[in-house]
C-alpha cells in the first residue's frame, strides 16, 4: 500500500528497506501512482517485465505501458507513459516509508 502526498507535505519516518529489497513490487507501486496521477484512472497490473537491472517496463489494460526506473536509488525514482501514444512526460518521484511500512509517493522536479 502507498500514500499520495503532494509537493511539500510532510512524508513518514519509517524503515523503507523492505521496499528496496523488492524492486518489482517498487516498480509496480510506482508505475500505479504515476497512472493514477498522469491520467486520473486506477488500473491493474498486467504483466511486468525487467528491462535492464535497474528497469521495469509495467504493462496496463488498454495497451497501456509505464517504464520505472530504479537507478537513482535511493534519491529518487523516474517512470514514464511510453504507450499509447503520445508518450506521457518523464515524472520524478521521492519516497518514504511510514511507520508500519507504508510507501509514501511525492513528485520532484527534475534533477
Amino acid at each position: 500500500m502507498y500514500f499520495p502526498t503532494g509537493p511539500g507535505q510532510r512524508q513518514g519516518q519509517g524503515d523503507c528497506s523492505g521496499w528496496l529489497r523488492d524492486p518489482e513490487s517498487f516498480s509496480r507501486v510506482v508505475a500505479k501512482h504515476h497512472i493514477r496521477r498522469e491520467l486520473g484512472r486506477e488500473l491493474d497490473v498486467k504483466r511486468m517485465t525487467r528491462v535492464t537491472k535497474t528497469a521495469w517496463r509495467i504493462d496496463f489494460p488498454q495497451d497501456i505501458a509505464v517504464f520505472v526506473n530504479l537507478s537513482r536509488l535511493p534519491d529518487f525514482v523516474v517512470a514514464a507513459r511510453w504507450f499509447t501514444k503520445p508518450a506521457g512526460q518523464s515524472r520524478y518521484y521521492t519516497y518514504s516509508c511510514t511507520w508500519d511500512g507504508k510507501l509514501v509517493l511525492s513528485e520532484r522536479n527534475k534533477p
